[in-house]
C-alpha cells in the first residue's frame, strides 16, 4: 500500500490502489454534467510517429467525461496536419487540432508580436500558452489538464487522476500536479534528483526557510509536466517560453491561489517516455533545462527582494555540490535495497555537469536579472487585444474544418 504521509505546505493525494478506475470514471461522467472538463495535448508531429501516440489514441477512446480534447500540434506541414486530424478523429470525444504552423495561426501570432506580446520563441511554452487562450475563449470549459505526449505507458488512469480533485464538487482545489516514479531497472529523473532538489535545499539553507523555497519543495516531482487547474486561475497564469515553463508555473500558482487549493496526485505507478541523453554542452538538452530552471528560480526569488551577491553564488555553488552528495547516498541506498542499478560515477559525473549550468544560470543572470519575460496572462491579452478570442477560435475552427 503506498504512504499516506502529508509533507510540506500542499495536499499530497497517493494512490491506495483499492478503487477501480472505472469507479472514479464514472464519479467524473457525473461531474461532467455541471462542469466541462478539457484535455490539452501539447505534441510534436514527430511524436505521432513514435510508439507513445498510437496507445494514448487508444486509451482517449474509452473516456467519456470529457468535454473537450484540444491537440497543439507543433512542427508539422499541412499534409502532417491533415494526417494528423484524420488520426484524432477516430477519438468519440470532440477534437480540435491547433495548427501553430499553419498560416492562419502565424498571423495571430504576428498581430500579437505587434501588439507588443513576446510571443516570438517558438517551442512547448508558447504552443501551450496559445492554446490555453483557445481553451479560455469557450466560456463552458470549467477545467483544464494538460500531459506530454510521449508517454509509452501511457493509462487513461493519468487525466482521470489529474481531473479529479479540481472538479469534486466536494474539493476546493484550484490546481492539482501530477507525480510518479521514474523508474524501470535503474532510476531516472536526474534533473530533478540531483538538480533540482537538492539546489532547492541549498537555497533553503542559505536563504532560510522562505516560503516560496518550502512550497517548491513540498512537490515530489516539481518537473513533470502533468497538471490541471481550473479556467479562473488559468486566466491569470503567466507561462514561461523557456525550459522553465514547469518551475514558472509554480510560481505562478504560488502567487494567483492559497496552499490550500493546490495538491499533487500520484497519476502512475510508473512512467516512462523517451530519457534525454547528458551532453556536456550547456546550450542543449538536460544541461540547457537545468540552466534554465536555476535562472527562472533567481528571478523569482529576486522579484519578492532577495538581493544576489557574488558571495551568495559562491555559497550556493559549494551547498549544491553537499546537497547534491548527499542525494547520491540516498538514491544509492534505495537502489541497493530494491536490486536497482546505479551508477554513482555517472551521478557524480552529472554533478559536475550541473554545477557548469548553474555556473552559465548565475553568469546569464547578472548579465540580464530580467531575461526573457513570461507571456501575459490572457485576462491581460484579452484587455489589449479585445477581439483575440473570436479571432482565435475562426482560426482553429476554419483549420479543422478544411479538408
Amino acid at each position: 500500500m503506498a504512504d499516506f504521509f502529508q509533507n510540506g505546505v500542499i495536499t499530497t493525494l497517493q494512490n491506495f490502489r483499492n478503487r477501480s478506475l472505472e469507479e472514479l470514471e464514472y464519479e467524473l461522467e457525473l461531474f461532467s454534467k455541471r462542469r466541462n472538463m478539457v484535455l490539452l495535448l501539447p505534441a510534436l508531429y514527430s511524436e505521432f510517429e513514435g510508439p507513445a501516440m498510437p496507445k494514448i489514441i487508444q486509451e482517449l477512446k474509452d473516456i467519456r467525461y470529457l468535454y473537450k480534447i484540444v491537440l497543439s500540434l507543433d512542427r508539422a506541414t499541412e499534409e502532417e496536419f491533415k494526417k494528423v486530424k484524420k488520426i484524432m478523429s477516430e477519438i468519440n470525444t470532440e477534437v480540435k487540432v491547433i495548427w501553430h504552423d499553419g498560416p492562419r495561426m502565424q498571423r495571430l501570432y504576428r498581430e500579437l508580436e505587434e501588439a507588443g506580446f513576446n510571443v516570438s520563441i517558438p517551442g512547448k511554452g508558447r504552443s501551450v500558452w496559445m492554446s490555453l487562450g483557445y481553451i479560455l475563449s469557450d466560456a463552458d470549459a470549467y477545467a483544464i489538464a494538460l500531459h506530454d505526449c510521449d508517454i509509452v505507458n501511457y493509462s487513461r488512469e493519468l487525466p482521470a487522476r489529474l481531473l479529479y480533485p479540481v472538479v469534486h464538487p466536494a474539493l476546493d482545489f484550484e490546481f492539482s500536479k501530477g507525480y510518479y516514479a521514474r523508474v524501470t531497472h535503474k532510476l531516472y529523473g536526474r534533473v530533478t534528483r540531483i538538480f533540482y532538489t537538492p539546489l532547492i535545499r541549498a537555497l533553503i539553507r542559505i536563504l532560510g526557510c522562505n516560503r516560496f523555497l518550502v512550497y517548491l519543495d513540498s512537490f515530489r516531482y516539481a518537473l513533470s509536466g502533468e497538471f490541471a487547474f481550473i479556467r479562473t486561475l488559468a486566466r491569470g497564469i503567466r507561462i514561461s517560453p523557456t525550459w522553465g515553463l514547469e518551475v514558472s508555473m509554480l510560481s505562478e500558482v504560488y502567487q494567483n491561489t492559497s496552499f490550500n487549493r493546490i495538491c499533487q496526485v500520484e497519476v502512475m505507478d510508473t512512467y516512462e517516455h523517451k530519457h534525454q541523453k547528458l551532453v556536456k554542452s550547456t546550450s542543449e538538452g538536460l544541461v540547457k533545462m537545468a540552466s534554465d530552471i536555476a535562472k527562472t528560480l533567481f528571478r523569482v526569488l529576486a522579484h519578492d527582494g532577495f538581493v544576489f551577491s557574488e558571495a551568495f553564488f559562491r555559497t550556493l555553488l559549494t551547498t549544491y555540490l553537499q546537497e547534491a552528495r548527499y542525494a547520491i547516498e540516498k538514491y544509492n541506498a534505495l537502489s541497493l535495497i530494491n536490486g536497482l542499478t546505479y551508477d554513482r560515477h555517472a551521478e557524480i559525473e552529472a554533478i559536475e555537469v550541473f554545477v557548469d549550468a548553474l555556473k552559465k544560470a548565475e553568469k546569464e543572470f547578472i548579465e540580464d536579472p530580467i531575461g526573457v519575460p513570461l507571456m501575459s496572462a490572457w485576462v491581460r491579452v484579452r484587455a489589449a487585444l479585445p477581439e483575440i478570442s473570436d479571432k482565435l477560435i475562426r482560426a482553429v475552427e476554419e483549420d479543422n474544418s478544411d479538408d
